[in-house]
């Protein structure tokens, strides 16, 4: 890749060839530039806001660059400044030092990743006998404890003899429902997740029904 020179002030940087080595090790970054200016740079990371130094060790790598410092040689300058390859809104990489917070290198790139979503709650399983239930409750009895799960249209019930006794309401014109597939007795595995104090079962396994 051909390199040209990019002026900061008095200092020069190195654009568009690849990363001149660093005696510090470096962590990276992806955000968009909330703010530029000669000798620092602001992006936006998630929901932080991070400013880095820009000094005459800084490498910069942006679309067009080659072009600026053309242009900039032809006016009678060393090259182009760093506000002319980079524009606040644009989504860069940055390679920078933690001590003094200081940019090696800058990338621009097509668009900041998305952010991860976070984990969902982790899926529990609990066994027990039914001991009551409604249409948009369960309570199962363990061995030392007692669950209330909430169910709804999402719950899956499961269990020998459920598929045929659904196929049977629906042919019936009736709609599957836990009160009609369950029953208080009905020894069961319930997994579930917990969603703001309350425990909703995702699937409940009949795997004894009442004796």
């Amino acid at each position: 890749m051909r390199r040209f020179i990019v002026s900061i002030g008095c200092a020069l940087v190195l654009v568009g060839g690849p990363a001149l080595a660093q005696a510090q090790p470096t962590k990276t970054v992806k955000g968009a530039i909330t703010a530029i200016a000669a000798d620092s740079i602001t992006v936006k990371a998630g929901a932080q806001d991070m400013t880095f130094v820009i000094d005459s060790k800084t490498e910069v790598v942006a679309p067009g660059g080659s072009t600026k410092a053309r242009e900039a040689k032809a006016a009678g300058r060393a090259g182009a400044a760093v506000t002319d390859v980079l524009k606040t809104g644009q989504a860069v990489e940055i390679r920078y030092h933690e001590q003094g917070m200081h940019a090696a290198f800058i990338r621009a790139i097509a668009a900041v990743p998305a952010e991860p979503k976070p984990a969902g709650p982790k899926a529990q399983t609990a066994s027990g006998v039914v001991s009551a239930m409604s249409g948009n409750s369960l309570t199962v009895k363990g061995a030392s404890s007692e669950w209330t799960f909430a169910v709804d249209e999402k719950t899956t019930i499961s269990g020998s003899g459920i598929g045929t006794a659904s196929k049977k309401m629906i042919s019936e014109g009736k709609k599957p429902n836990l009160a009609a597939l369950v029953h208080e007795g009905d020894t069961v595995s319930v997994t579930y997740h917990d969603v703001d104090s309350t425990k909703h079962a995702s699937v409940v396994r009949i795997t004894r029904g009442k004796m």
